[in-house]
């Protein structure tokens, strides 16, 4: 369809206008600026400054003109009668007003060929009356105003017709009142109103149409401050762009109480545009994958109220909204064929409404409203909400609306289908309506539907748990499945296993740190960054660490280092990790020989605390609770090496040791929220492992300025005491967090140092270990620059 803009009016009408200059030679009977009768049929046209004019049983036409009927001054009437007919050929116009014409009244006939207008206006007609038949051929415009016109009304009798992408009445002017009891109409790709101006009132009561690929009203552009389709009338296109088309164009208020359509398009098709009321008490519908109110996501509609029927067919959608939708009020029905939906919401509905239930609930996909609202009118009647737990997404407050009539001890079955309890913000309150009622959201125990239960007469409460225990007795459950908050928290266990693991391996990294370049202070410092990833889920840790140490004797020197997380990735939401408290240690070393060979001896000690955020997953029922605690990791190791030179350039040294570990996770408690009705509370978990090592290292000098070095090594649990996910409180469960736990582990390493100096020194290093939790890995990359000072 090509929907006409302001300038594509203008300019294929001007291209008529410009023919229009000019003085024009008359032979009709009777011209000029008094009391003008035409009785007899005349081929030269009327031109008109003034006076009357009544065509009367007669043809006017102009074969040589582009215009039949021009009035360049003031006119109190023209009246084509019933019988007067006006005739104008292609890319002809039948009356043009330059001037001002008080009444136009038409009761016969107008018409214009391909390319042709009606009648058209560049000035002001206080009233024009079409009773008879204006019409044109394709890509014409049946009345076309760029001027004022006071009143325009098409009565009951009255046909506006134009062909193939042609408008039936094209505005860019204003139009205060626009009536139509009759019918106006578009051809295929065509509009039968298209405004682009401005339109105060527009009332239809009859038939407004557009063909296949068109729109029965395009509001392009243009302001329409109230526009009523009253009971009776039809607004309608065969597909396309809708029955009503707002493009970058405002409606005030739309009422509809008759019956607005759009083939297999859309009913109201709202893109790049704003209606601010729109009632419907009548019908909205369209066939098949079509949509009766699309509100694309540059759409704005503040308050839809639906006492009426918005309806789609098979696949098809009643509200496809993908923009704003402040306030939809439902007290009709929405509804869409197999495979549809009645709402469709992949933008904003602040504010749903809804009383549509019994066997014709209300379907909705995608994501939820803020806030829904339910209308009880009895307890056989009242608002259903019904999806799949796959279509839907997002939390929504939960109110039971105003207007509604409640019953003491009354079970409202089904108020919610396939959605589940987790999408509903809270699930319990009290109302006040005439008397007080308190009320909950209850899960029917193996079904998909949530029941919306008013208390007993005799129960006062608001404490979720008392109301828990009066609906338990009949087959409720308010807290969730078992089933599904153990799957959660499995997954949790999951996570915090990676959490261990990565700062375990933070821990004993840090236990080997060193610094060796010393200078004539007997000082040495060391300063760099650490990458550390776990294989589970992805954690990721990045730090800046800082090494210091000072050599006592030439056997014997003491250092301490600190290990600052700069940033932490914890996929999933499920970990929040604090990057507040740096990891520290001290370390003292004896070596027997200063070139490294020979006995060395090794103490360290680690120590480090995090803050730590943790959010269950939503699985089916469960809830997302969440709570603060602390990760903290210490450690102490003991390591003895012996170093052996092979030639002048390679050493190689087995080594053998001690490292004890204690991981603590401190207990804590959910925090009770609108979204988590039953927080659970979790032990603390106390790992302690007790762990021998042993392998071999080995360094190879390349130059006087560069070596690599590498290491192998295994590691075994020779004590372990690992602590299971135990939760308190709203639930008991007991999480196995040593499932497939590997006691023997594998080491390696693999670096080079380059001496900028004597007494400075880079250095880089890859470390890989395997990690006591099933299938976790940790790698660690780490570059340092060293000094002696």
């Amino acid at each position: 369809m090509n929907l006409r803009t302001t300038k594509q009016f203008a300019t294929a009408i001007g291209f008529t206008f410009v023919a229009m200059t000019g003085v024009y030679a008359q032979s009709c009977p009777s011209t000029g600026t008094g009391a003008i009768l035409i009785t007899s049929s005349c081929d030269d046209g009327v031109t008109l400054s003034g006076g009357n004019l009544t065509i009367q049983t007669s043809t006017v036409s102009n074969p040589g003109e582009s215009v039949i009927v021009v009035n360049t001054g003031t006119v109190n009437t023209i009246d084509n009668t019933a019988t007067g007919i006006i005739d104008a050929g292609d890319f002809k116009v039948g009356i043009e007003n330059e001037g001002t014409i008080t009444t136009l009244n038409n009761t016969g006939r107008i018409s214009a060929g391909v390319g042709g207008v009606g009648v058209a206006s560049r000035d002001t007609i206080t009233t024009l009356n079409n009773a008879g038949t204006i019409s044109v051929g394709d890509r014409g415009v049946g009345i076309y105003n760029e001027g004022t016109i006071t009143t325009l009304d098409n009565t009951s009798l009255g046909s506006i017709s134009a062909g193939n992408e042609a408008v039936g009445i094209a505005n860019i002017g204003t139009i205060t009142n626009l009536t139509n009891a009759g019918t106006i109409s578009g051809g295929n790709g065509g509009v039968g109103i298209q405004n682009n101006g401005t339109i105060t009132n527009l009332t239809n009561a009859g038939a407004i149409s557009g063909g296949a690929d068109g729109a029965g009203l395009a509001n392009i552009g243009g302001t329409i401050t109230t526009l009523t389709n009253a009971l009776g009338g039809t607004i309608s296109a065969g597909g396309g762009y809708g029955g009503i088309f707002n493009f970058f164009g405002s409606i005030d208020t739309l009422n509809n109480a008759g019956t607005i359509s759009g083939g297999s398009g859309t009913g109201i098709n709202n893109q790049l545009s704003t209606i601010t009321t729109l009632n419907n008490t009548g019908t909205i519908s369209v066939g098949d994958y079509g949509f009766g109110i699309y509100n694309d996501y540059t759409g704005t509609i503040t308050t839809l109220n639906n006492t009426g029927t918005i309806s789609a067919g098979v696949g098809g959608v009643g509200i496809e909204n993908s923009g704003v939708i402040t306030t939809l009020n439902n007290i009709g029905t929405i509804t869409a064929g197999t495979g549809g939906y009645g709402i469709v919401n992949n933008g904003t509905i602040t504010t749903l409404i809804n009383s549509q239930g019994g066997s014709t609930p209300l379907t909705y996909s995608g994501t939820l409203p803020n806030n829904y609202s339910i209308i009880v009118n009895s307890p056989s009647s009242y608002g259903k909400l019904e999806a799949s737990n796959t279509s839907v997404s997002g939390v929504m407050s939960f109110g039971i609306n105003s207007a509604s009539t409640l019953s003491y001890n009354t079970i409202y079955s089904g108020v919610f289908n396939d959605i589940s309890i987790n999408n509903i913000e809270n699930t319990f309150g009290r109302i006040t309506l005439g008397s007080t009622f308190t009320w909950a959201l209850a899960k029917r125990l193996g079904t998909e539907q949530i029941d919306l239960i008013v208390e007993p007469s005799d129960v006062v409460t608001t404490d979720v748990e008392q109301l828990q225990a009066i609906l338990v007795a009949q087959g409720y459950a308010l807290v969730p499945e078992d089933s599904d908050t153990e799957a959660s928290l499995i997954s949790l266990g999951g996570t915090l296993q990676g959490l261990f693991a990565s700062q375990s391996a933070g821990l004993v990294n840090g236990m080997s740190y060193d610094c060796t370049v010393f200078g004539a202070n007997n000082i040495c410092v060391s300063a760099g960054g650490r990458f550390t990833n776990v294989s589970s889920d992805q954690f990721n840790t990045t730090s800046a660490l800082i090494i210091g140490a000072y050599r006592y004797s030439p056997q014997i020197r003491f250092g301490a280092y600190l290990d600052q997380n700069l940033s932490s990735s914890t996929p999933g939401g499920i970990a929040q990790l604090s990057n507040a408290n740096p990891m520290a240690g001290l370390f003292t070393v004896w070596s027997q020989k200063l070139d490294g060979t020979g006995l060395e001896a090794k103490l360290a000690l680690g120590y480090v605390n995090k803050g730590l955020t943790l959010t269950r997953p939503e699985v089916g029922t469960s809830e997302p609770g969440s709570g603060s605690t602390s990760l903290s990791s210490q450690g102490a190791m003991a390591a003895f090496k012996y170093g052996m030179a092979i030639g002048n350039k390679t050493l190689v040294s087995p080594y053998a040791g001690l490292r004890y570990v204690k991981s603590t996770m401190a207990g804590y408690t959910e925090a009770q929220t609108a979204k988590v009705a039953f927080p659970l509370s979790y032990d603390a978990i106390n790992n302690y492992v007790t762990t021998a090592i042993a392998g071999l290292t080995g360094q190879r000098t390349l130059n006087e300025k560069t070596s690599v070095f590498a290491s192998a090594g295994l590691e075994k649990d020779l004590n372990t005491n690992i602590s299971n996910l135990v939760t308190s409180g709203n639930g008991y469960f007991n999480i196995a967090m040593n499932g497939n736990y590997q006691n023997t582990r594998a080491t390696a390493s693999l670096g080079a140092n380059y001496f900028l100096s004597p007494k400075e020194r880079l250095s880089l290093v890859g470390i890989y270990r395997q990690e006591a939790y099933q299938a976790i890995s940790s790698t660690t990359v780490m570059a340092t620059y060293t000094v002696g000072l």
